[in-house]
């Protein structure tokens, strides 16, 4: 069987090395408030990717730590947190003199309502924001005058960022501006990931320092992931697991496929393949009766799994890339496999099989 090395894709910000020149005068409303002291917080030390960028939101006030000597880069940003971030940032341009207090939430909230930072209240303003709405949040709090576009960026450029999606043009606008930048060379965006404290550092750094705007060129569209809700076997592929749940899973599905989007077919289904049988090999729990034993979630998340289970996740890649198949023996007790057609001629996809290829004769398994 033809194998691919697992290229490890993470969904975070990178930084590019290119900065472009500062031109203040249009952010001139932004002044520093507070002195930030070489390791203030013992968890940003010098050397940190993040040290600059938590420098700059906590000294023009738009970022604190969590404690006095805690940033906690590494925690996710809440939805009420990127809502406050926004409602300074805003405040502070417009020159509202807007006072918050020491209230809770609310007061941001009903200030992001009333100057259209948010178009509707959110049902939990404590739970982790995704990446999506972090830019369609902080897209709203400055105009995009700016904001100017600084980088090539095609439509359609960013893999992951499909037209038609409703944070599209937040998401578009930042990269143009420089404010974000993607996580690879390809510019994944990895819009219902969450986002980090660090990563939201640099980002809000970005947009009240045009100095530390950064420059990319994504000129040609690569690859446009099929959405979770619209896989052809979104159904079956579920199954047992959440909405929730099946994100998750959608997004580790994400990673693995994004370096064989640009493959052929057969090397496509090679590549499935070979990275789900890596993770059969790397610890995986074979079960029929744990939780999620046959869903993706139970594959990719919890590590646990059937030939049912794997038969899915498989699946739940090959919708991803826009490929049908049919699930051979679902719901029955036997041992499940995805076909597909390719060129007239039906494959065996099956990791937990150990076959990728052509079927010896319809529906016949040459190892089973």
């Amino acid at each position: 069987m033809k194998k691919f090395a697992p290229p490890l894709l993470s969904i975070v910000l990178l930084l590019s090395l290119c900065v472009v020149p500062s031109s203040a005068a249009s952010l001139s409303g932004f002044e520093k408030k507070l002195d930030y002291k070489e390791g203030q917080f013992v968890d940003v030390p010098a050397s940190s990717t993040w040290a600059a960028n938590v420098r700059t939101v906590y000294e023009f006030g738009i970022m604190t730590g969590k404690t006095a000597s805690k940033f906690q880069p590494a925690d996710n940003v809440t939805v009420g947190q990127a809502i406050i971030m926004a409602c300074r940032l805003h405040n502070t341009y417009y020159a509202n003199e807007a006072t918050f207090g020491d209230t809770g939430i609310r007061p941001y909230v009903e200030y992001a309502l009333k100057q259209g930072i948010i178009s509707k209240e959110y049902g939990n303003y404590s739970s982790p924001v995704s990446r999506a709405a972090f830019a369609m949040i902080l897209g709203a709090s400055l105009p995009n005058a700016v904001l100017p576009a600084i980088n090539d960026v095609k439509d359609g450029a960013i893999p992951d960022v499909e037209k038609g999606a409703n944070y599209y043009d937040a998401v578009y606008l930042l990269y143009r501006a420089g404010v974000l930048t993607g996580s690879d060379a390809k510019g994944t965006f990895g819009p219902f990931s969450h986002i980090t404290r660090g990563a939201a550092a640099a980002i809000v750094s970005r947009m009240v320092d045009e100095s530390l705007r950064k420059t990319i060129t994504l000129d040609t569209p690569y690859f446009t992931a099929v959405p979770m809700k619209r896989l052809a076997n979104l159904k079956s592929i579920q199954k047992g697991a959440s909405d929730t749940e099946l994100t998750q899973a959608y997004n580790a599905a994400l990673e693995i496929i994004v370096p064989y989007a640009g493959m052929s077919r057969e090397e496509q289904l090679y590549g499935i393949v070979s990275e789900l049988r890596q993770l059969a090999e790397d610890g995986m729990e074979y079960s029929t009766t744990a939780a999620h034993y046959n869903d993706p979630y139970g594959y990719f998340v919890l590590g646990v799994a059937s030939c049912a289970g794997c038969a899915r996740a498989t699946g739940l890649c090959l919708n991803i890339l826009g490929i049908s198949y049919e699930h051979v023996n679902e719901d029955q007790w036997g041992h499940q496999w995805c076909r597909v057609n390719v060129d007239g001629t039906y494959w065996i996809c099956d990791a937990y099989g150990l076959y990728c290829g052509p079927e010896p004769a319809p529906y016949e398994h040459p190892y089973l």
